[in-house]
């Protein structure tokens, strides 16, 4: 089979494979926990934490109904009359952010803990910034600041910090549009934006700590990107080293999303912004340094190395998971990968990843922890098919692969369903 069709059965052969080979690794005797979630149980022992039977009620069928508006606004935006300008690409973000919020909560009303944020979490609202710093060791303390800084604005409690972290990660949306507009083109970046808003990653988002850390991460990655482009000052590249760095302070692999801005330099012959960029990076380890907390030493004690016999029975699941957070647009974006010039994007995310599985961080709770790559994974589906004739295309893209939003807003709908309680 070719087209959309073909692409969500070639998504579930290799989804329902993987799933397979977990399951015989469970019978072989390979012990998982799902790191956030009841440790041991739910599907396959554990790997992801979901549960059966699915949480139904009737404020289940919110979410398809946005997921529904959202995809025929996307539909009804597509198609214009010749001659008839394209809407303006800023206000395109601000309803793309909003439609995101929207389909999030609608989801978190679907899942059995909603946008709560995790009682442990909750508790550095309390403590002093020093005390947070000495007490962390398997993660680096960003959420926990961040928890903390939110307590000094009134905002308490685990439900409203649960929606202040879902908020911040939706704009992991715009901010992928803003590096893809500057990178690609603009035409990429808005039918990349319905992908984005209803990708299956979003119950995972859920109240997460790691939703902030893929805003930041994004954020770092956009402000690297659009810094290089001719005319821009080295400002731009010193406030993306900065951001990498307070990335790294929410998540050790997340730094290595550097990697994308370091190959944007290569694309666009700035390679001396890598030096600014990487100094900015140092800039906020250093600074916490002084405070007595070592990032270094907090990374020797959270991994756990890649020929561990634990860390290596996780490497079928994490993939198991990226299969279904991505969802069956992941297939059109593995078949065009070389069609797009977005291709750092990836290559970053191949870094953060590559670096989570040697550094053993990749065992159990990928589904949040990865956060900050799924983004940036898909970027490809909208690349052109065949390639575009002329170098330097500025205008092509292909088009939105509406089926295969609809297949992972619906997965996403079935996954929040089943996610189990913290």
């Amino acid at each position: 089979m070719r087209g959309q069709p073909g692409e969500v059965a070639l998504w579930a052969a290799a989804t329902a494979a993987l799933a397979g080979v977990t399951a015989l690794l469970v019978a072989a005797g390979a012990r998982y926990a799902g790191a956030g979630h009841g440790a041991g149980e739910g599907l396959a022992g554990g790997t992801l934490p979901l549960a059966w039977p699915p949480r139904l009620t009737p404020a289940t069928l919110l979410a398809p109904a946005v997921a529904a508006v959202v995809l025929g606004s996307a539909g009804v935006g597509g198609r214009r009359r010749a001659g008839r300008p394209a809407p303006r690409f800023a206000p395109l973000l601000g309803l793309a952010y909003v439609a995101t919020v929207g389909w999030w909560l609608a989801l978190a009303v679907a899942a059995q803990d909603g946008p709560r944020v995790s009682a442990g979490l909750l508790g550095a609202a309390d403590e002093r910034p020093s005390g947070l710093l000495r007490a962390s060791t398997g993660q680096p303390p960003g959420p926990e600041l961040l928890v903390w800084a939110l307590a000094r604005l009134g905002i308490h409690g685990e439900l409203p910090v649960g929606v202040a972290f879902t908020v911040l990660g939706a704009l992991v949306v715009p901010l992928v549009a803003v590096a893809v507009r500057s990178l690609c083109h603009e035409p990429a970046a808005r039918r990349l934006l319905p992908v984005l808003t209803l990708a299956p990653w979003a119950p995972s988002a859920l109240g997460e700590r790691d939703a902030a850390t893929a805003a930041v991460a994004a954020a770092a990655v956009a402000v690297g990107v659009v810094g290089c482009e001719r005319g821009r000052r080295a400002w731009w590249a010193l406030g993306a080293g900065l951001l990498l760095g307070v990335a790294g302070l929410f998540a050790y692999s997340a730094m290595w999303l550097g990697v994308a801005v370091a190959a944007a330099y290569f694309v666009r012959r700035r390679p001396l912004l890598n030096v600014i960029t990487g100094a900015g990076a140092l800039a906020p380890l250093f600074a916490l340094r002084l405070a007595d907390y070592s990032w270094p030493d907090g990374l020797a004690r959270a991994g756990a190395g890649l020929f561990d016999r634990a860390a290596l029975t996780w490497l079928v699941p994490d993939l198991l998971t990226v299969l279904l957070c991505c969802g069956p647009v992941l297939v059109r974006s593995a078949r065009r990968v070389s069609m797009t010039p977005g291709w750092p994007f990836l290559v970053g995310a191949a870094a953060a990843a590559l670096f989570a599985l040697v550094a053993g961080l990749a065992v159990g709770g990928t589904q949040a922890a990865w956060l900050p790559l799924f983004g940036w994974l898909v970027v490809p589906a909208v690349a052109p098919r065949p390639r575009p004739a002329l170098p330097g295309d500025t205008s092509s893209a292909g088009p939105i692969p509406y089926g295969l939003v609809a297949v992972g807003g619906a997965l996403a709908v079935v996954l929040a369903a089943l996610l189990m309680p913290r």
